[in-house]
């Protein structure tokens, strides 16, 4: 028998059979109707952690599923303040934009596109400027399978930090509506260390800009800008005109990110006054119009 004959015998016995079940017919309430009045299956659902929850987890890439929150009253690492999504050339990327140093391209672009939601979205959250030498903005991601399965969101969440090591340090309490202390600061042999303001020290900080550039300033004339800038920020803090600032106290500007990360919108600059090497002076800075600074 040739191939096609054999395709054609199978058919008939199917046949016979499918005629067979016909004669011998059907219990009551079944019509026979394999797609006729079958409810859908629900769809999947995916657990995604919502604005306000907190966890003990630091991973970049999560599974909303696995993943365990915490009560934010408690001890935690990590607080959501905003959960958004990719689009465009930042969604069409074969695998999530995951924090690389020296990205390029669109996974840089994605980043930064991400990043700079981000500090908007955790300023409104606290109710304020979110900046702060204690604290540090990260970029929660889907995990790889989850992102090609077209999930496409990212979680934007705070975390408090070491000053000096950048360490990530575990806090109780939400940040909504919280505010740091005042950091007042030493700067001594390249090093700076956050310390109370009733003790000695020599600087203070009074705020966070974006950088102008992607590259590092190096010379005095590069530097300018971010002085003026700082001054501003001081003039602010001090309760002072910006043209008085040069007159009563100097200015440090840091850099809150690395290099490596810039392409990816790290461009925090964070600025202090800074009495100088060898004077000191305790209490704070802040509202007193430079009137405590010392000579």
């Amino acid at each position: 028998m040739t191939g096609q004959g054999r395709r054609l015998a199978a058919g008939l016995a199917v046949a016979a059979v499918l005629l067979g079940l016909a004669g011998c017919g059907l219990p009551d309430g079944v019509d026979g109707k394999l797609a006729n009045q079958w409810s859908m299956p629900p769809a999947a659902q995916v657990v995604q952690a919502k604005v306000g929850d907190c966890r003990t987890a630091t991973q970049e890439q999560v599974n909303p599923v696995t993943e365990a929150m915490v009560p934010c009253t408690g001890t935690h690492n990590r607080e959501v303040v905003y959960v958004g999504e990719f689009i465009g050339a930042s969604a069409a990327l074969t695998t999530p934009p995951t924090l690389q140093k020296n990205a390029t391209g669109a996974a840089a672009a994605a980043q930064a596109e991400a990043y700079a939601e981000c500090s908007k979205q955790a300023t409104a959250y606290v109710g304020h400027p979110w900046y702060d030498v204690r604290l540090d903005l990260t970029i929660a991601l889907p995990t790889n399978a989850a992102w090609a399965a077209g999930r496409k969101w990212y979680r934007c969440e705070l975390q408090q930090v070491d000053w000096y090591s950048f360490d990530e340090e575990s806090r109780e309490g939400s940040l909504k509506g919280f505010t740091y202390p005042i950091a007042c600061m030493n700067f001594a042999n390249d090093e700076s260390r956050v310390v109370d303001c009733a003790t000695k020290h020599n600087g203070e900080y009074v705020g966070t800009f974006t950088a102008f550039s992607a590259t590092r300033p190096t010379t005095n004339a590069q530097y300018e800008p971010y002085h003026t800038k700082c001054r501003s920020l001081a003039a602010a803090y001090l309760g002072v005109g910006t043209a008085q600032v040069k007159y009563l106290t100097g200015t440090y500007v840091w850099f809150g990110y690395n290099e490596a990360y810039v392409a990816s919108g790290r461009q925090d600059v964070h600025c202090f006054l800074w009495y100088g090497a060898k004077k000191s002076m305790t209490g704070t800075a802040k509202g007193k119009r430079g009137t405590n600074l010392p000579k």
